[in-house]
């Protein structure tokens, strides 16, 4: 199987779907700059070159940024071959900056976090403004303490990273997560008009309002769940293990 698989989603919005390890990329061309969303998994970083040059038809080195959508090693171990700036928000740029390998979840992949770096701290509502596309920070929390989705305000579509999934899966909650906060920032994204939701894991979403209500239902079924099983502790005084966690994601 391709390491990637290349979609084009709309006018200048470009998929790098991925399987297994990794997580998809996004590639958006704008008139002042162009922005890659996620690295993925290091190990594929060839196949995605050989794409961006062939299919798209730019260098490697046209692309001008990176946004990191949350701190786990499927998302940002491809960081290492960036000459130009990475971006992330501060949540999640304190443990790159200070190559948490627990939080950063390296070991799973023999990751190296050596020198891994942020240079452009983000903050919950900054822009990107790229002239024909907008690039809209949102902070969402949950899955990890520094998440975020990426929205234009003026198109109405939103890259998810691994906070909204189709289906109405409910994303894993990792160190530095937190359930409460992720049903937080589900409550956060029903305020925004979405059209197309682009996650950073599985299918596209075109119902986002449904994915978002569903995925809601089932958090909150999960903290009903959680709280319940640390009211009956167990013999040894400790809670019994957590019910966040999922083999996915």
């Amino acid at each position: 199987m391709e390491d990637y698989t290349l979609k084009k989603l709309r006018e200048n919005v470009y998929q790098f779907e991925t399987f297994g390890r990794g997580c998809h990329l996004y590639l958006i061309l704008g008139d002042r700059m162009n922005v890659l969303i996620d690295t993925g998994n290091y190990e594929k970083f060839n196949s995605f070159v050989y794409l961006v040059f062939s299919e798209i038809g730019i260098k490697f080195e046209e692309i001008n940024i990176v946004i990191n959508t949350h701190e786990h090693w499927d998302h940002l171990s491809g960081n290492h071959f960036f000459k130009c700036p990475v971006c992330a928000h501060s949540a999640a740029a304190s443990k790159i900056e200070l190559q948490d390998e627990y939080v950063i979840r390296a070991k799973e992949c023999d990751f190296d976090v050596t020198d891994l770096k942020t240079d452009i701290w983000l903050e919950d509502g900054m822009i990107f403004d790229l002239g024909n596309e907008h690039l809209k920070i949102i902070h969402t929390p949950g899955h990890t303490s520094g998440c975020i989705c990426i929205y234009d305000p003026y198109k109405y579509y939103m890259f998810g990273g691994d906070t909204v999934f189709a289906n109405g899966y409910v994303s894993n909650i990792y160190e530095s997560g937190s359930l409460a906060d992720y049903i937080n920032s589900l409550y956060k994204l029903k305020t925004l008009r979405i059209k197309t939701i682009y996650p950073g894991h599985g299918p596209l979403i075109d119902n986002p309002d449904e994915e978002i209500d569903a995925s809601l239902l089932g958090a909150k079924l999960k903290l009903d769940e959680y709280i319940k099983h640390v009211q009956m502790k167990n013999p040894e005084g400790r809670p019994t293990p957590s019910v966040y966690e999922r083999p996915d994601y």
